[in-house]
């Protein structure tokens, strides 16, 4: 009999990839293959071929060759390839996990017999709950999922099921059919009370969710109060011999095989995955812990690129900070994560059932690359009006960078911080400092320069536009929502650049059409009117990694109230420098009161600078215009 039992051979094959143990011994045929999916092709190493035959699937954990017949798991794959025995193929590869290996222990072969009798307990407990569900008992429960659009056969295919409001219910029926109460009792179906007394049940008056390990078969539940003022609001069973709350997902068997075809997506709750599932998402929930790292293990195995999608609430973006802090330390070019934020109010149940799959595909279409939430993160910290606080995002991103052991990801990492930070922090050229005029007006030139040199520089139409303009006309790309109602003060905004205005009014013409407005739609309409230069504007948008007036965790009303005194600014900015050009060419020759009104517009200007500083933490240049400084 083997020294390792069940759990820890189970152990030892979900955190092993097939296609790193495969990897080791065959060379990928790379037009066949498919490393995104997972799904890939080689000569088989056990017999010689010239067209490859032989498959390894990640999701699956296996591999076959269609032409010798050769086929099993990592520890198959080993023990075939060095010629070694079960033990010593189990022993090799926990050691390039980095797992530990238990202490020979004489109760193996009694534990495996333990981990047989509880699964065959937690599967009748699963069927009971079925059974009670559609009982007369279960009223309340049926009411509850119809109520969330779940039929009699998404019961059956998620495992939903019943738990009646009684001490004894399933205690009663278990050992009637077998089942010894230490059994029950370390799968955790009953609770043994303190104090020495009768177990009882641990679940009651509760909607179950069957909860199932990477090979499908029942290892807990997770339960909902029907209670409105229940708690806790959901409860899961506790670790036990055959589960562990930090190495399981809920749906995990099934996300991994449709992950085959897309990636999978990390969401909050049991009804969430159901309801991804049930509109062709592959969907995985964690049980009631934060996303740890093994946990994290498993999706990589089956999802190279999972989307973490989260509520657009305070709490989902906490979630999604933690998950990030997790996962950095993890985290390569073949393994990364991706965040998706609903609208604000909404979880994915409450997506698909407003606007269907459409609705999440547009979340996941829009989901932050892991440096682009990093540095969005960071960014938002604190105001960053001061030099201080500018070097402090600096410094706080650089720590993190170096968290990511992969070399060439901290590398690139890295260069986009990099470019980030110029991009968040980059203006116009400052104009050159001009002393103040002596004497009376006309009596003579500013010191070391001539009059003349007082001069406005105005950005020209082909050249790059501002940020703060890209921003603001790049917003609804994002939120198309903050042109309802605000179509006529979009439209007035002015726009000194050709390709930004043909954008603009692109973005208003699909508003107006009721054209539904993402990136990939205004893409195809700038392609169709032959617009390089706005698709590249587009393009660039899509990447970006920030918009001040679109940033996941602001509200609806916030984010259009913001957009909206953005377009405010950018107005009173242009007349500002309206009269500035006016003042300037006065001021050059000798007019007093034109200097005076000179001096005024510096001081609006320096006002409406520190009036951005403290709304958005960063204090923008005027578009178009670098006053000259007057004392």
């Amino acid at each position: 009999m083997s020294r390792f039992d069940r759990s820890f051979i189970d152990e030892v094959l979900n955190r092993a990839s097939i296609l790193d143990v495969v990897g080791r011994k065959v060379s990928w045929d790379k037009r066949k293959s498919n490393l995104a999916r997972g799904d890939m092709w080689a000569c088989c190493p056990f017999h010689n071929e010239a067209t490859p035959s032989f498959h390894a699937t990640e999701a699956k954990g296996t591999y076959h060759c269609f032409g010798c017949g050769q086929h099993g798991n990592a520890i198959d794959f080993v023990m075939a390839t060095q010629n070694v025995p079960f033990p010593e193929a189990v022993e090799s590869l926990a050691r390039d996990l980095g797992l530990a290996l238990p202490e020979r222990d004489p109760e193996a072969g009694a534990k495996d017999d333990q981990a047989k009798r509880l699964h065959h307990a937690l599967e009748a407990a699963s069927a009971a709950f079925a059974q009670a569900l559609r009982s007369s008992a279960g009223a309340k429960a049926r009411e509850y999922l119809t109520k969330r659009g779940l039929s009699q056969a998404d019961w059956d295919r998620f495992g939903l099921g019943y738990a009646p409001n009684s001490r004894t219910w399933l205690k009663d029926r278990l050992t009637q059919g077998g089942h010894s109460l230490a059994d029950l009792v370390d799968a955790g179906l009953l609770k043994a009370p303190d104090d020495g007394g009768a177990p009882f049940d641990f679940f009651r008056g509760r909607v179950m969710f069957t909860i199932a390990d990477g090979r499908d078969r029942p290892v807990s539940f997770g339960a909902r109060t029907l209670e409105p003022d229940g708690q806790p609001k959901y409860l899961n069973g506790p670790d036990s011999p055959v589960f562990s709350k930090s190495r399981n997902l809920y749906r995990y068997a099934q996300a991994r095989v449709a992950a085959k075809e897309k990636p999978i997506v990390v969401a909050e709750g049991y009804m969430d995955v159901i309801a991804l599932e049930r509109a062709g998402f592959a969907g995985v929930a964690p049980l009631g812990t934060a996303l740890t790292e093994d946990q994290l293990g498993l999706i990589w195995k089956a999802s190279k690129r999972p989307i973490l999608c989260f509520d657009g609430d305070k709490a989902g973006l906490k979630a999604a900070e933690r998950a990030l802090d997790r996962a950095l330390p993890l985290v390569s070019a073949e393994k990364t994560l991706a965040f998706g934020f609903l609208p604000e109010g909404q979880d994915p149940d409450d997506l698909i059932k407003s606007k269907g799959a459409v609705g999440v595909e547009a979340v996941l279409a829009h989901a932050l690359s892991l440096g682009t939430f990093l540095f969005q993160r960071e960014q938002d910290r604190d105001p960053l009006a001061t030099a201080e606080a500018r070097a402090g995002l600096r410094k706080r991103l650089r720590a993190l960078t170096a968290q990511v052991t992969d070399p060439d990801l901290q590398r690139e990492l890295n260069e986009e911080m990099r470019r980030s930070l110029e991009a968040l922090f980059a203006t116009t050229a400052r104009p050159a400092f001009v002393p103040k005029l002596r004497g009376k007006a006309g009596d003579g030139a500013p010191i070391g320069t001539a009059t003349s040199e007082l001069r406005l520089k105005i950005k020209s139409g082909n050249s790059r536009p501002k940020r703060a303009l890209v921003d603001i006309v790049t917003a609804p790309l994002r939120r198309p929502e903050l042109l309802d109602a605000n179509e006529e003060a979009f439209a007035g905004l002015f726009i000194d650049n050709p390709e930004l205005d043909v954008l603009r009014h692109s973005l208003l013409d699909l508003h107006l059409a009721g054209t539904p407005i993402d990136f990939d739609s205004v893409r195809r309409h700038l392609e169709h009117l032959g617009r390089g230069e706005c698709v590249r504007l587009v393009d660039e948008a899509r990447t970006s990694p920030i918009n001040p007036h679109v940033r996941p965790n602001v509200g609806g009303e916030e984010a259009k109230n913001s957009w909206l005194m953005a377009l405010q600014r950018l107005e009173t900015q242009r007349a500002l420098a309206d009269d500035a050009a006016e003042a300037v060419s006065a001021a050059g020759g000798g007019d007093e009161a034109a200097f005076a009104r000179l001096k005024r517009l510096v001081d609006e200007r320096r006002a409406l600078r520190a009036q951005e500083a403290n709304s958005s933490g960063v204090a923008t240049d005027l578009v178009g215009l670098d006053l000259p400084a007057v004392d």
